[in-house]
């Protein structure tokens, strides 16, 4: 066979199974959970599915809207200290993640509009699931600090 069809025949071969293994394992969602955890969100919201409370995924602008029309909002930069120096919201407060289950304390309102990021988004989707188990009610994933501007 000719070296210029090696590689175009590997790749071939390498996505499907690439494909299938990024499929592997990931639960099944209903409308309804989708729904629930797409954009457009308020804090009326129920944002639950299958008796389990589960972020809000939300974009800056209404993460904004939400922290400008409601009171008892929390803006949580899940960040590390050095990042939250160099750049954060004002108004937000800093628990880094790594630190956040044994700081739950500092969060004593589980009914809050809790508002979570970080700088691109897996921290705050951590943080959002720390926060739900331990029975948070409105947890709202901005995930990264840019969606803000």
């Amino acid at each position: 066979m000719q070296k210029k069809y090696v590689l175009p025949i590997i790749l071939l071969l390498i996505t499907p199974i690439i494909l299938i293994g990024c499929t592997i394992n990931q639960p099944e969602t209903s409308n309804q959970e989708q729904e629930n955890v797409q954009s457009t969100a308020s804090p009326d919201e129920t944002h639950t599915a299958n008796d389990f409370t589960i972020p809000v995924i939300v974009t800056g602008e209404e993460a904004r809207e939400i922290f400008e029309t409601n009171e008892n909002v929390i803006l949580l930069d899940v960040r590390n200290q050095d990042e939250f120096d160099e750049l954060h919201i004002e108004g937000s407060i800093l628990i880094p993640v790594g630190q956040l289950e044994s700081r739950l304390h500092e969060l004593p309102d589980k009914e809050a509009i809790i508002i979570v990021y970080c700088r691109a988004g897996r921290r705050s989707a951590e943080a959002s699931e720390i926060l739900i188990s331990n029975g948070y009610k409105n947890i709202y994933d901005m995930q990264t600090i840019y969606n803000w501007e």
